[in-house]
């Protein structure tokens, strides 16, 4: 079974924290030997850090108190806050109070970010006449690179200054630079073909523009690209930061949110390169990939819900919460370092979807299981996941390679023996199926309904254990039949696949529902 404290090491402000739980986390589904590979350390290493946790927990994991952080590690925490606070509604003041430091601390580590360079005075002669406009980024492990394209401006243009950049644009470019300094945690074996990235980003162009890259460092850049500029160095990169917000609107307020949205869940745990290319409305690249989940994943509102459901799932699993108790706004606005007035917003979502009940007094009440919500739960799933399957039969190569990867982590946590890692890769090898579908409406239901289930088997506890064979047996079939172009032979597949947990989960819920419980009240 997965520890929830370990997964909250994974996402700790403090890097070598975070980087020996995930490693902990790889040699528990997939040995020493292949941890190793992963994270680029030896199979000791490996071995050492997951023996350390067997025997004392996380605890282990964790820097000692008497072991202060230095200033740099400090300075390093406050540049990457954008990517690992709780909610992207941080301010100098939620940082500070999550590092432990003034709020003049992360103004100064900021202030790379606020100098101008000769760099950036090369970049701006190099752009006069032409409007800039993001096309993608990409980070790697030895570099990142931020594509953009230059289009020309008519001289009956009004040549007033361009307007300054939108918050939410503001705010996904400065996440967008801090970017390069977590590259370093990708494994030494995450090497990256940079082609496909370029392929994207040129066919996301504008014929009459002209391609402009920027890398924190040496990167193969394809001969389309007209204006090529590498920065010496991390301070030169961050310093890339005001004059981006003075080229104006260089991304529309949607496009900026998912790109950092996708930052967000790529830092979390960066196994591999990040690669993010700007949306396009042409009817032929309407199915592309940053396209796909816009409507599930839009905005910080859905982000800090999505916070908020694993706060509660964590909860249950540690027998703090359970169907039917009360969770306060305060409790949750102290726990995610965040204020009420933004926990009322995303509860409200999760009562929209069906996940929370709003209560008086500002609280809300996680639901208490039933056999409607079971048989409801499924039919909806199997009804959509039709409709998904026979969206899939007509994927991309790059959508295949997608399903193919989550198939794959799914192999590896079936052969830990970890039941509840093979249910959650599971879902994201179900996820994955929708989004390569291309149903931009349907995808994000898909999802919504996979949080349901999250929740069911939360509360449940150690009592759901779905076989991990019939699992593997049915995704592997699924995703055979639609490999081969036969939809309906994976649809049947799929129906008969749901019908099974349905069946499972209910009889899962009665027994649950026989065993007594012990009264609980509101938390926080």
């Amino acid at each position: 079974m997965s520890d929830p404290q370990l997964d909250d090491l994974s996402r700790d402000v403090d890097e070598a924290v975070r980087r020996r739980a995930r490693l902990v986390q790889d040699v528990l589904s997939l040995g020493p030997a292949h941890a190793a590979r992963e994270h680029g350390v030896t199979r000791q290493t490996a071995a050492k850090w997951a023996q350390q946790y067997r025997t004392g927990g996380t605890a282990a994991l964790s820097r000692p108190a008497r072991q202060r952080r230095t200033t740099e590690q400090l300075r390093h925490a406050a540049l990457t806050a954008p990517l690992w606070m709780p909610t992207t509604k941080w301010s100098t003041r939620s940082i500070a109070d999550a590092l432990g430091v003034s709020q003049s601390f992360v103004a100064r580590a900021w202030e790379a970010m606020r100098s101008g360079t000769t760099f950036g005075d090369e970049l701006t002669a190099a752009t006069t006449g032409r409007r800039p406009a993001v096309l993608g980024v990409l980070v790697t492990r030895q570099y990142a690179v931020l594509a953009c394209q230059l289009t020309p401006v008519s001289r009956r243009e009004d040549p007033a200054p361009p307007a300054r950049a939108d918050p939410v644009v503001h705010r996904s470019l400065r996440t967008v630079l801090v970017a390069d300094l977590v590259r370093p945690e990708l494994p030494a074996t995450a090497a990256a073909d940079p082609r496909p990235f370029w392929d994207e980003v040129l066919n996301a162009a504008d014929p009459d523009a002209t391609l402009m890259a920027l890398a924190s460092d040496e990167a193969p850049l394809p001969a389309e690209v007209s204006v090529r500029e590498v920065c010496r160095d991390v301070g030169e990169w961050l310093s890339l930061f005001p004059l981006l917000l003075d080229w104006g609107p260089l991304l529309s307020p949607a496009s900026a949110l998912q790109l950092e949205s996708d930052l967000r869940a790529w830092a979390r745990t960066p196994r591999r390169a990040f690669t993010w290319v700007r949306p396009t409305t042409r009817a032929d690249r309407n199915r592309g990939p940053a396209t796909r989940t816009a409507v599930r994943h839009l905005g910080p509102e859905r982000a800090l819900a999505d916070e908020i459901v694993a706060t509660i799932r964590q909860g249950i699993a540690e027998g703090r919460i359970a169907g039917g108790d009360r969770v306060t706004e305060r409790s949750l606005a102290g726990r995610l370092r965040t204020t009420r007035a933004q926990v009322r917003t995303a509860v409200r979502l999760l009562e929209r979807d069906g996940l929370l009940t709003i209560t008086t007094g500002h609280a809300a009440v996680v639901p208490v299981l039933t056999t409607n919500d079971v048989v409801e739960t499924y039919a909806a799933r199997r009804a959509l996941g039709a409709l998904v399957i026979r969206g899939a039969v007509r994927w991309s190569p790059q959508e295949r390679q997608s399903v193919a990867e989550a198939l794959d982590a799914l192999e590896r946590c079936a052969a830990s023996g970890d039941v509840h890692r093979t249910g959650e890769a599971d879902i994201a090898f179900q996820n994955a199926l929708a989004e390569a579908s291309g149903l931009v409406r349907i995808a994000p239901m898909v999802e919504v309904l996979a949080d349901h289930l999250r929740m069911f088997i939360a509360v449940m506890g150690l009592d759901y254990a779905y076989p991990i064979d019939a699992i593997l047996r049915d995704d592997r079939a699924i995703f055979e039949a639609i490999d081969s172009g036969d939809g309906e032979v994976a649809v049947e597949r799929w129906r008969v696949k749901m019908d099974d947990a349905a069946t499972y989960m209910l009889k899962q819920l009665s027994a649950t529902r026989s065993a007594p419980r012990s009264p609980k009240g509101s938390t926080g």
